[in-house]
């Protein structure tokens, strides 16, 4: 497990090395917000940065309902019972266990693992919504109701799995065989690159993902990467 900082955002991730899951705590002015929940060890480090910033946790959020994302969160509750814990509308129906698809939606099936366990959820949000400090981007495509998370003032992009760092940047969906969980894990290709280019319009200073180092000035990065999954050559 190791903590990494850029700004006022925290990356804490669990197996590095083998199979890196992400977590973030953003510092706020007043509070801490936290994005992502994949293990219950994160809890523990979220904990030492709530210690170390002297600063009250106000909410986790959840980019999506995989369980790579979602399945510390139990755990979060016990020690953090007064947080409140929220996740996209759409994707709330996945942690219920209903996996129908709505009218306007591709009609593949929803990949990926999902957790076991009852996930306690708070509230929920949609894209457009402010969270404190952070605005929710509707991103589908790895999940129908992916999300992540823009903050103005640093232009940090919280991305979840819209985009993959390991194994090289790519856009969800596409293939990294360094790396192929995300690929495997993909609901529709082609909704993940409309989405991808869409969070490419934000300008991001930061990129940050659920899998993988978080990159600095990540534009031209993430213009090859979605070329690439349109369909075109690496220059």
């Amino acid at each position: 497990m190791i903590i990494k900082r850029y700004h006022n955002l925290y990356q804490i991730t669990f197996l590095p090395h083998l199979f890196p899951i992400n977590c973030f705590v953003v510092e706020q002015e007043a509070d801490l917000i936290c994005i992502d929940m994949g293990v219950s060890k994160f809890t523990d480090m979220v904990k030492e940065i709530v210690h170390q910033t002297g600063k009250p946790l106000n909410k986790l959020i959840l980019t999506h309902a995989h369980g790579d994302h979602v399945n510390g969160t139990p755990y979060f509750k016990k020690v953090f019972p007064e947080v409140l814990v929220g996740i996209s509308k759409r994707d709330s129906y996945l942690l219920k266990k209903d996996f129908r698809l709505q009218e306007d939606e591709p009609d593949k099936p929803v990949k990926g693992g999902f957790p076991k366990n009852i996930i306690p959820i708070d509230f929920t949000f949609e894209s457009g919504e402010f969270i404190d400090s952070l605005e929710v981007i509707s991103s589908p495509g790895h999940t129908p109701g992916a999300v992540s998370f823009f903050e103005p003032q640093h232009r940090m992009l919280i991305a979840g799995d819209a985009f993959q760092t390991r194994g090289g940047l790519a856009v969800s969906g596409v293939l990294k065989w360094q790396f192929p969980f995300p690929k495997i894990a993909t609901w529709d290709r082609k909704t993940a690159v409309e989405s991808a280019k869409k969070l490419l319009d934000l300008s991001p200073e930061l990129l940050a993902v659920g899998h993988g180092n978080m990159l600095v000035k990540p534009e031209e990065q993430m213009k090859k990467a979605i070329k690439v999954a349109e369909g075109g050559r690496k220059k």
